[in-house]
């Protein structure tokens, strides 16, 4: 469902449609003297307007895409990690190393490493989704950061002789693969994100930038309306209803 906001800007178009069906009707009585009121300049202008709300649904549909491709490659994102630093704490690696790998772990699933206990000991980070954060721009902040935390991980596991699992996915090569994999998905998500930033921004100045825009545009043209046949004019009454507001 369409967010409040985005039914808003629309509505705008809409009725700014309808206020160009009703100056239509007007005929030839209707000439203003401000040139981004006349008929033909309406029509343009709506016709930017309705593009530029296209673009924004477009661009929305193709980062709700990506954003779902990354979530659905981020599912085994947790228990791949705990699985793999097991396997290391399963093998006859020494402590230490264990240890830096189990940071690095640490760092990307957000625990902490228990008092008192050593690397060997330590219980593996829980396995579950990847955080969820509300803020868009802090949620792609938490998704960079896993992503580079994770090819450390991967890399740290790759230079220790000992790590060396029978479990296909776990063998460095998947883990590499699986890391390139959420690179691409991840970057897939900051591109369309700023096309959508973008979009979104362009169609914000279509509607409502000061005395050019699509609302200050319609809200001149019912003006001279007002003044071309009078407030209380079945002329006016015909588009007086209709409303512009600006959206945020």
């Amino acid at each position: 469902m369409a967010s409040t906001s985005e039914t808003g800007h629309a509505k705008n178009v809409d009725n700014f449609s309808s206020l160009i069906d009703g100056i239509a009707s007007f005929g030839a009585t209707y000439n203003p003297s401000n040139p981004s009121t006349i008929l033909a300049a309406l029509k343009a202008k709506k016709e930017s307007a309705r593009t530029s709300i296209n673009a924004v649904n477009t661009a929305s549909i193709q980062y709700a895409n990506a954003t779902n491709k990354r979530e659905t490659a981020f599912v085994p994102f947790n228990s791949t990690i705990t699985r793999g630093l097991n396997s290391l704490r399963a093998s006859p690696s020494d402590d230490n190393t264990d240890a830096a790998v189990a940071t690095i772990a640490r760092k990307i699933l957000n625990t902490r490493a228990p008092k008192g206990s050593t690397s060997k000991e330590a219980p593996a980070p829980a396995a579950g989704p990847a955080v969820k954060v509300k803020k868009v721009s802090t949620s792609q902040r938490s998704y960079d950061s896993q992503v580079d935390n994770f090819d450390r991980f991967v890399e740290a596991l790759a230079n220790i002789p000992e790590y060396k699992p029978n479990e296909p996915e776990l063998k460095v090569e998947a883990l590499k693969a699986y890391a390139a994999e959420l690179r691409k998905v991840n970057d897939e998500c900051n591109t369309t994100s700023y096309a959508l930033d973008a979009a979104r921004a362009n169609r914000n100045a279509e509607l409502y930038t000061t005395s050019t825009g699509l609302v200050d545009v319609a809200l001149s043209a019912k003006a001279y309306v007002k003044s071309l046949f009078g407030a209380t004019s079945a002329e006016f009454k015909r588009i007086s209803s209709l409303e512009f507001r600006t959206v945020k």
